[in-house]
């Protein structure tokens, strides 16, 4: 039934990006279809409900985005799926879909390389959207209970400002930019043309030391807090 509303999609137009929509419950998958629609329909949208047809998708089909229920009711998760799409180094975004914000698990999410986490209890329309404009504009979006602002976090610095504002170094907001990707350092450094090491004992302790945090999770939390705009190394080029 899925593949059929697929084809229906397709007749859109040609130069819509893909959407994957991957959660075992019917009817859930019904209404995030209906709320992406709404919130953004420049999208084909894909959807699977298994592990495999999920991995078969993503073998076959280059996304932009892939939305993860992190429960499938099976013995494979949303974050077996996240792993392959990370050690293949896949040009997608992960959002993690949950029915909690659980602090554990939405690090746990984030430090596998994951660049949102939505709770599905307040998962409306205008989540979607400010999930998919954070994420595409190379931001984390995190739930609001894992980013609250203490009277100390105000001080910290501008918000929704761009990384270069902050002064950072154009090296530094390259490899913020890949640790926004979800991506690990061994393939950072491949990237970049460096050593795995300079990667991690240089530019990611500079970026935790110049933040403030002592990890990369928490450092991803404090690029969703502050609403940071990380540009992309193209863009830092042009």
């Amino acid at each position: 039934m899925a593949r059929c509303a697929d084809v229906d999609t397709m007749m859109d137009g040609a130069s819509k990006a893909d959407v994957l929509i991957v959660e075992d419950h019917g009817l859930v998958r019904a209404g995030m279809r209906s709320l992406l629609e709404k919130a953004a329909p420049q999208y084909r949208i894909h959807e699977e409900s298994t592990y495999e047809g999920a991995i078969a998708r993503l073998a076959g089909m280059t996304f932009e985005l892939v939305f993860l229920d992190i429960d499938l009711g099976t013995p494979n998760s949303g974050l077996d799926i996240l792993q392959f799409i990370r050690e293949r180094e896949m040009p997608c975004r992960a959002i993690m879909l949950s029915g909690d914000d659980d602090r554990a698990t939405v690090l746990s999410c984030i430090s596998q390389g994951a660049s949102g986490y939505i709770t599905k209890a307040v998962g409306d329309g205008s989540v979607f959207q400010k999930a998919i404009e954070t994420v595409l504009g190379d931001g984390v979006y995190l739930p609001a209970s894992m980013i609250k602002r203490s009277a100390k976090a105000e001080a910290d610095g501008p918000y929704g400002c761009s990384t270069e504002a902050l002064g950072l170094s154009p090296r530094l907001c390259e490899v913020l930019y890949y640790l926004c990707q979800g991506l690990p350092n061994k393939a950072i450094a491949n990237r970049m043309g460096i050593s795995e090491g300079t990667v991690r004992k240089s530019y990611v302790s500079d970026l935790l030391r110049f933040f403030g945090v002592a990890r990369r999770t928490e450092l991803m939390i404090e690029v969703s807090r502050r609403r940071l705009k990380v540009s992309s190394p193209r863009e830092g080029r042009t």
